[in-house]
């Protein structure tokens, strides 16, 4: 009798070993699903950073474009104003000389892409050539950007040897690019409006 009572009380503390060695569900960590759930947030989380940093690179490098282009736009009409407001053109001139002295404007409409150039003689110091001066023709006009047939670079050209008619020569420089088109309109003295202008007939 003695001996079965130590048996089953063998039994016992072995099913009470057997019991503490097992770990609950709820206390042996992640389950599958809660884990999938924490991949899910955290995918969602990084994609949310992911969209802000992009979205924000994307402003600050539109930021600059515009930047840029503003700045781009300032230099090149500080840079007409100026040779403009000193044009020059003696009052009084020979035959010879008006070829020598002009202010020509050149209405284009190609395709229905207004391309106007215009050529002047001018007193502005703004000149590339370090060696020369005085009075030299600036001309304006359209030159096409190379990969693309609707994108120009404004062109900015400066000739200060003495020579009749509009030059050939002298120093050319891109103004401006990106450029979609160039009218130029001309008013006398009654406010009439011209899509081209000559010294030699307009006076």
């Amino acid at each position: 009798m003695e001996a079965e009572r130590v048996v089953s009380r063998i039994h016992s503390l072995r099913f009470l070993h057997l019991n503490s060695n097992r770990v609950s569900p709820c206390g042996s960590g992640f389950t599958l699903i809660e884990v999938l759930l924490a991949l899910a947030i955290a995918a969602i989380v990084i994609t949310i950073v992911n969209m802000a940093f992009f979205s924000s690179h994307r402003l600050s490098q539109s930021v600059k474009a515009e930047t840029q282009t503003y700045q781009m736009v300032r230099v090149a009409f500080a840079t007409m104003i100026k040779d403009l407001t000193s044009a020059y053109v003696p009052l009084k001139m020979t035959e010879d000389e008006v070829d020598m002295y002009r202010f020509i404007g050149m209405n284009n409409d190609e395709y229905g892409i207004n391309k106007d150039s215009l050529y002047f003689t001018t007193a502005s110091e703004t000149t590339f050539d370090p060696l020369k001066g005085g009075i030299c023709e600036v001309d304006y006009y359209l030159e096409e950007m190379e990969g693309s047939s609707n994108l120009y670079y404004l062109m900015r050209r400066d000739d200060c040897t003495p020579h009749y008619g509009i030059t050939s020569k002298g120093n050319a420089f891109e103004l401006a690019e990106d450029i979609t088109g160039m009218n130029i309109v001309y008013l006398d003295k009654d406010l009439n409006e011209f899509d081209n202008w000559d010294l030699k007939d307009m006076g």
